[in-house]
């Protein structure tokens, strides 16, 4: 009799033991699944949700942290740059090779385009046989300009980019005739005594018109997530200046290669 009351309770035991099973093994929240793949998938699910409770999952939290920047660093463009201008055409008269100095602010408005407001310094000397022609012992040409140039990134990925950038806006050129003036001795205890000169101008012209740029570049990412990066560029220069008249001594429109290099953000 005592058998027999413990064979038909089993069936019974069975069915509480399995149901004590699926609830050991299944964490709260997950469903009954009906295959090893949904069980899986739900299992995946839940995990993430639980990592991440306030970001709705993997597409709340995966997106955001990133992409989604939009702060005033990431819009500032600046730059800084100095390099070498060579002279183009019959501006070959007036100037020799020289050096040119460049710095500019502006606004990304996205990572490909962008515009730049820039300052830009040239000075060379002007050539030896042109003084020699006008019986001026020496002389240099300075032009500095400010002007507005739009740049478009066409590549941007990597640590190596390129650039193409072109503009205008206003340009003042200065040509100056100087001569070296004997100014006095000067005395040292080590060196003795020898004289010394200072260029004195002789006389000058300037002149306000406009001119153009246009130009491409390379650039360099240490940090190829990053917006810091080292550039090399190349621009052809245009700029309107007037020639000689009866009252003033000019040196003609200006043709120019600057070679920059620098550092852009």
């Amino acid at each position: 009799m005592g058998d027999s009351n413990m064979l038909c309770s089993l069936p019974r035991f069975a069915v509480i033991a399995t149901a004590l099973s699926s609830s050991l093994l299944v964490p709260a929240g997950f469903a009954q699944t009906s295959s090893s793949a949904q069980y899986n998938a739900s299992l995946d699910a839940t995990l993430v949700q639980d990592q991440y409770p306030n970001q709705g999952g993997y597409n709340g939290r995966g997106y955001g942290t990133h992409h989604s920047s939009n702060s005033l660093t990431d819009h500032l463009a600046i730059e800084a740059g100095a390099g070498f201008t060579v002279p183009a055409g019959n501006t070959g008269t007036w100037q020799n090779v020289g050096y040119n100095i460049n710095i500019g602010g502006g606004w990304n408005f996205n990572d490909r385009f962008g515009v730049l407001a820039e300052y830009s310094f040239n000075g060379s000397n002007i050539p030896q046989s042109t003084l020699t022609n006008i019986g001026e012992p020496n002389g240099n040409v300075h032009l500095w300009s400010l002007t507005l140039d739009p740049i478009f990134y066409y590549k941007t990925s990597g640590h190596i980019g390129g650039y193409v950038t072109g503009g205008g806006g206003f340009y003042r050129k200065l040509t100056s005739f100087t001569e070296p003036v004997y100014v006095g001795d000067y005395c040292s205890y080590f060196y003795g005594c020898y004289p010394q000169y200072q260029n004195v101008t002789l006389s000058h012209f300037s002149s306000n018109q406009g001119g153009v740029n246009i130009g491409t570049g390379v650039t360099f990412k240490p940090n190829a997530d990053g917006k810091a990066k080292f550039y090399a560029e190349a621009r052809y220069v245009w700029v309107d200046s007037p020639t000689s008249s009866a009252n003033s001594i000019g040196t003609g429109t200006v043709g120019s290669f600057p070679v920059t290099f620098g550092f852009r953000w």
